[in-house]
């Protein structure tokens, strides 16, 4: 009896330990991996495409406009990237075994197949941030939903679309991939506020913008009814 009793309480004592040390692992795997990655296209055109994961545990897709990043973190030995599209703005998870990480390598798996999941190698990457907000005196609906685009010239550098959490002003942050040369035209920014796929609120103009600004304010009005 008093070795069952020994054993039982030896299970107690260890199965923290375990969950601490699963922890820790985790934390230190989570540490490793934050930051941008990227991979050449899979379709072998010119380009690379990837993500930011971010230290905040919010990540931003790279190149890869028809999904929108929500949030990253490492469970046990897997990489959890949870997205969303236009059409549904449900959190879609994609759970990546970490295969291995090295310090500028990342190899990710999924079974069933995942589009996520490949070698990634690590990148540089820009950052941009700011409020959205209007000066209406108005809630927005529980629908609405807030995208926010940099661009330079008629070219796409990232894109994120927010479900709003309270009042304005509402904040947006954006990653992109630096490029290996000066461009004449400089990048901007615009907004919009949607609900129902219809603009409630709209930027008059793209407001330009540099690399690496992070107290932009972007400020939308009413948008246009179609005629």
């Amino acid at each position: 009896m008093k070795l069952v009793l020994s054993v039982a309480v030896l299970s107690l004592l260890v199965l923290p330990a375990c969950r601490r040390a699963d922890l820790g692992a985790s934390a230190r795997v989570k540490v490793d991996l934050a930051g941008a990655w990227v991979r050449d296209l899979r379709d072998g055109g010119p380009g690379v495409e990837g993500f930011d994961l971010r230290a905040d545990g919010s990540v931003a897709l790279l190149g890869i406009f028809s999904m929108n990043g929500i949030a990253w973190t490492v469970s046990r030995d897997e990489l959890v990237i949870s997205t969303n599209t236009d059409r549904d703005a449900q959190p879609n998870p994609s759970r990546l075994r970490i295969e291995s990480v090295e310090r500028d390598v990342l190899t990710l798996r999924a079974d069933p197949p995942d589009y996520l999941a490949g070698t990634f190698r690590r990148s540089e990457v820009e950052h941009v941030a700011g409020v959205v907000t209007y000066l209406e005196p108005m809630a927005l609906p529980a629908d609405a939903r807030v995208e926010v685009r940099l661009t330079r010239g008629e070219r796409l550098l990232a894109r994120a679309l927010i479900a709003p959490k309270g009042a304005v002003p509402i904040p947006f942050a954006l990653s992109y991939l630096p490029e290996p040369a000066a461009d004449a035209r400089g990048a901007a920014l615009e907004a919009r506020i949607l609900t129902a796929d219809r603009p409630l609120f709209a930027s008059a103009a793209p407001v330009p913008v540099d690399a690496g600004a992070l107290g932009v304010e972007l400020l939308v009005g009413r948008a246009p009814a179609k005629q």
